[in-house]
């Protein structure tokens, strides 16, 4: 009876132990619980707030989406306007060097010396003018034709100037079209209208680069012409009346 009292009591003993040895690690296992749901909660705190942030984020960049594209079409609405502007100041130079080369016409004789160099002087007075308005009306002298940016001012010895001596034009459209066909070459800087008379123009077009000129007026101008003469310093152009 003492023997087997014995062995109970020492299977309750290692009972015990077991008991108490699971309930430190239950312990140990709950306070690790713990720290890791604490972590989750941190965490989602932390998702929480980002998805705040990159909501408004994505609003912020809708707005300045929408801004940008306001800003892009006013852009283009300022540049449909400074192409019209332009064409309206070219067009109005025109009609005033085509009265006055008429006017010039009829002089003859020493009065009509006389009063061709008032004609002569009007013309030059109404260049200045016109010219005058193109620089105050548009934005600052960069380059007329497509472009980003200033470029580098080539040196006298780069610069060339050639006389392009085109027509007869139908009308005024027509020699828009060809001087706007000149400003679209990437080599041209200043171009100008020395003459216009009886349906020919005397166009003085300044190359800032190496350019063979007739090929890119060839390419680019919509008007069918023949080529009476080409060298260096001039030009001179027919234009079809067939095409």
């Amino acid at each position: 009876m003492d023997s087997a009292l014995g062995e109970l009591e020492a299977e309750l003993g290692r009972s015990e132990e077991q008991r108490r040895g699971r309930e430190a690690e239950a312990e140990r296992l709950t306070s690790e619980l713990d720290v890791l749901r604490r972590r989750v909660e941190a965490g989602e705190i932390e998702s929480a707030s980002l998805r705040t942030e990159l909501a408004s984020a994505r609003l912020l960049a809708d707005e300045e989406l929408r801004s940008l594209t306001v800003l892009g079409r006013q852009l283009e609405e300022l540049s449909v306007s400074a192409r019209g502007q332009a064409t309206r100041i070219r067009m109005r130079a025109l009609r005033e060097a085509a009265e006055l080369s008429a006017r010039l016409s009829y002089a003859t004789g020493e009065a009509g010396a006389s009063q061709r160099e008032r004609v002569i002087s009007a013309l030059e007075e109404a260049i200045d003018r016109v010219a005058g308005d193109w620089e105050a009306e548009t934005a600052p002298p960069l380059r007329r034709f497509a472009g980003v940016g200033p470029t580098p001012r080539p040196t006298a010895s780069e610069r060339r100037r050639v006389s392009v001596d085109v027509g007869p034009f139908e009308d005024f459209s027509q020699l828009v079209r060809f001087e706007d066909a000149a400003n679209a070459i990437g080599g041209t800087g200043d171009i100008s209208i020395k003459r216009f008379s009886e349906g020919r123009a005397r166009i003085d077009v300044a190359l800032s680069e190496p350019v063979d000129l007739l090929r890119e007026l060839e390419e680019r101008c919509d008007l069918e012409f023949k080529v009476r003469s080409n060298d260096e310093n001039e030009i001179v152009l027919d234009v079809d009346d067939a095409a």
